[in-house]
């Protein structure tokens, strides 16, 4: 309701240009969504992200470090057919599927597996190519203008965040299987035997997953923002040869994120238009105009870390995205790696509630308390070494962290 009636009040009230209200609508992001909601449902009914989870299991050997790195090598897997989120629920629910079949009960061999999950669907996007990152080149565009980046250039500017995920995973091997004594192999062996053969459904998805990615590896030819395709392939499946999708998988699309990302971005285009950029930038570049980039992105980490207590990230990133990209502009940083940064930073957290995602994996109720405060005090103190002492001066060396 409100992401549908403050557009409008702005345009109402404030007497905003509608062309400025609603240009969300008419941007690739939005579709993006779409066409990605439509994908995750289409891999989840055909059985496609089970049939890779389990094949990744049984190829680590289904013990209980086993089932751990394989739900790593299946979130890449999965990460790398679908660069966004949008399967992190399912990836969830199939995590739980596994400790109620193997009788694992609330404690640490349970957290450990759903914990993993939520590190496999979330982590690969330090270093893969993910499609997240433009609901950010959105809300800043009224200050940098039009941002883009390849596949291969995200992948050779993030890499060190790879390391980052193998050390992710063997921190919750040590964690919460250093005495567990599961073996699991003849429940994913039935289980993927019972799948039978690849269905013709799971072929034609993986064709359109395919036609995808060419799409994406190519954008260097055919100079077509690569979000368009995210918004055109997937709907193939609704066509004859290719048809695997019908009304009821659209109608599955989480049609209220739709919305919700669409005002979000419509905040950032008003926000722009009347100046809060240049006014917060009248205040901030005094202030950090001399200073490093490396202090000012650490300064941006910690101030994502502080308000991911009392803001869920997304408002976050709508309140400050377009006004530090116009802070980053006047002092000489490239916006793009800024945009990275508060990407990574907003996935740090120690409590359950601070973002929706790690929220329903804690919801599931397989895991104590104390286990997900330690593991993500952990992980957060992880990941600020591997960003300060490994990925941000990869980006100084590179060139990646000034304009160009």
């Amino acid at each position: 309701m409100v992401t549908i009636l403050l557009p409008i009040a702005y345009v109402l009230i404030l007497k905003a240009p509608i062309e400025v209200v609603y240009r969300p609508w008419s941007m690739s992001i939005l579709w993006m969504l779409v066409g990605g909601f439509v994908l995750a449902n289409l891999m989840e009914k055909v059985g496609l992200l089970r049939r890779i989870a389990y094949k990744c299991i049984l190829m680590t050997g289904a013990s209980y470090k086993g089932i751990i790195w394989g739900i790593a090598l299946a979130g890449v897997i999965i990460f790398l057919l679908m660069p966004n989120d949008n399967a992190a629920v399912t990836i969830a629910a199939l995590a739980y599927g596994i400790c109620i079949s193997l009788d694992l009960k609330k404690g640490p061999e349970a957290a450990g597996i759903m914990l993993a999950a939520a590190m496999a669907a979330i982590l690969p996007s330090g270093f893969l190519f993910n499609t997240g990152i433009f609901l950010f080149f959105g809300l800043g565009e009224a200050a940098t203008g039009p941002l883009t980046i390849g596949w291969f250039e995200w992948l050779y500017r993030c890499f060190p965040l790879g390391l980052y995920y193998v050390v992710i995973f063997y921190i919750i091997t040590r964690m919460f299987g250093k005495h567990a004594r599961l073996n699991g192999k003849e429940y994913f062996r039935a289980e993927y035997e019972a799948m039978g053969i690849m269905s013709a459904d799971e072929k034609r998805v993986l064709i359109d997953i395919a036609l995808l990615m060419t799409f994406i590896l190519t954008e260097s030819f055919h100079h077509i923002d690569v979000l368009w395709g995210f918004a055109v392939i997937p709907f193939l499946m609704f066509f004859p040869g290719l048809k695997v999708a019908d009304g009821a998988d659209l109608r599955k699309v989480d049609w209220n994120m739709i919305f919700f990302a669409a005002g979000c971005l419509s905040i950032g285009m008003v926000a722009g238009t009347i100046g809060i950029g240049d006014l917060i930038g009248s205040f901030a570049v005094p202030v950090m105009e001399g200073k490093s980039h490396t202090l000012v992105l650490f300064l941006v980490y910690i101030g994502y870390f502080l308000l991911n207590f009392i803001m869920t990230p997304m408002a976050i990133n709508v309140t400050f995205a377009m006004p530090l990209a116009q802070v980053a502009h006047d002092i000489g940083l490239n916006p793009v790696a800024l945009y990275i940064l508060m990407n990574e930073a907003s996935d740090q957290i120690i409590m359950p509630y601070e973002t929706v995602i790690y929220l329903i994996y804690f919801s599931f109720g397989m895991m104590r308390m104390k286990d997900f405060i330690k593991f993500y005090s952990v992980k957060t103190l992880v990941h600020i070494l591997f960003t300060f002492l490994l990925l941000i001066p990869w980006w100084k060396f590179t060139g990646f962290l000034s304009l160009p």
